[in-house]
């Protein structure tokens, strides 16, 4: 990144014209000039665009001469992301808000910019890691000479995780494979080789995503990396759920549960909501509910706890189980868990469902129409062939045939993506 590209960047992001910024300084023309590195401002011009801009002086001065101070801070940084809570990592991120606002160094900088957008993974704030990527780090014109070779690893891998947060997941799974034949760290292979088993999962690619997995759980394991060795058994147990392979999937779940330590509380929660959900599709529905709550008790403790899916999964059971009452009463609880509009359809959907077995069916298209649409926008497969299919049977029983055809061929559609025959 050059001087002209700093100077522009900031005000894109401040909302501002050039001439707001030029006005009573320079000529329009001098300022463009300027932006476009094709000119070099002297030591007042900056100073006085510095001002117009509100941002210290030192900003513009200096911005190739990286500082022993700031490398210490991100490299202490990057170690949290690595190893910390996510409390620790919000507390040093307040910690040190002041100076990473305006970080002289353009690498250094840049840098920064990488690990925050690691960082709001971590504590699972994607919609604004994602705005960050979009808005600044794909904005940043920089010359990749004159990154260090960790900075350019790391622009790589977070472009990877941006693939993969907005769905491009044949990109993100390519480009992860790509980090895996670089890296001899077997720390990043294993998170790697997790990231491609999460990335073939979305692709509906089951046996390569549990080779991977399988790959990420034996080098955690011989880590001593636990927490992460349970991440990756709870991930071969979602693959052998999709895969039916139920007696199997309960086995990693309890390799799981095993090497859980008494702080691992979401583990503890990933792990038992899919015992419950083994269990729900197995009609052993009093022990799936006994498991599912064991899941939703651990969450309470885990201020960033996907608290939702195992709401929902409650419900589901009382659905199956014909608790109605007890399901209705909770149905504000579930509301109250939504963060995303994917989340949103899954609450309609189970809405749907509720109004159909009260027979009010006004209801019930209303809202299985707005959760099959949500599904679509979210190209959620697994759930779209479930609202579909139960959208078509109930067109069928009331002879609304050619909208039941439409239905089933969604369906249908979308079964043969699941399973990657199209």
């Amino acid at each position: 990144m050059k001087l002209g590209n700093r100077i522009k960047r900031i005000r894109l992001l401040k909302g501002l014209k050039q001439a707001d910024i030029c006005h009573g300084i320079i000529s329009p023309t001098h300022y463009s000039n300027i932006e476009n590195c094709r000119y070099t401002p002297s030591i007042d011009t900056l100073k006085l665009l510095a001002g117009r801009l509100e941002v210290p002086e030192r900003y513009f001065h200096n911005i190739y001469e990286d500082t022993t101070e700031m490398q210490n801070i991100l490299s202490a940084l990057e170690s949290k992301i690595e190893k910390e809570s996510v409390e620790e990592v919000r507390q040093f991120l307040d910690l040190h808000k002041v100076q990473f606002q305006y970080i002289p160094s353009v690498r250094q900088e840049y840098y920064f910019m990488l690990l925050k957008f690691l960082a709001l993974v971590k504590m699972e704030q994607d919609n604004l890691a994602i705005e960050l990527y979009e808005n600044e780090i794909s904005k940043v014109e920089i010359d990749e000479s004159q990154l260090f070779v960790s900075t350019r690893y790391q622009y790589l891998y977070v472009t990877a995780v941006y693939h993969y947060y907005v769905g491009d997941y044949k990109i993100s799974g390519e480009m992860f494979k790509r980090l895996l034949l670089t890296s001899e760290d077997q720390l990043l292979k294993a998170r790697i080789s997790y990231n491609i088993a999460m990335s073939h999962y979305h692709l509906c690619q089951f046996e390569f995503a549990l080779s991977y997995a399988i790959e990420a759980k034996d080098l955690y394991l011989k880590l001593h990396e636990w927490m992460k060795a349970g991440d990756s058994y709870n991930l071969i147990s979602i693959l052998l759920i999709e895969k039916n392979e139920f007696k199997q999937a309960i086995e990693f779940i309890d390799r799981g549960l095993n090497i859980c330590r008494p702080e691992f509380h979401n583990l503890k929660a990933l792990l038992h909501h899919n015992y419950a959900f083994i269990l729900f599709q197995t009609d052993q529905l009093d022990e799936a509910l006994l498991q599912i709550d064991f899941a939703i008790k651990y969450k309470k403790t885990v201020s960033y706890a996907d608290k939702f899916v195992s709401k929902r999964l409650r419900l589901e059971i009382l659905l199956k189980l014909n608790q109605l009452e007890t399901l209705e009463c909770e149905m504000d609880i579930l509301e109250n868990s939504i963060l995303t509009n994917k989340q949103r359809a899954g609450y309609y959907f189970l809405v749907a469902k509720v109004e159909y077995e009260k027979g009010n069916f006004v209801k019930y298209e209303d809202f299985i129409q707005q959760s099959i649409e949500i599904f679509k926008e979210h190209i959620d497969l697994k759930e779209l062939k479930q609202a579909s299919e139960h959208y078509a049977t109930y067109l069928a029983m009331n002879k609304k045939y050619k909208k039941a055809f439409e239905m089933q061929l969604l369906c249908t559609e979308c079964l043969k993506k699941y399973v990657g025959e199209s």
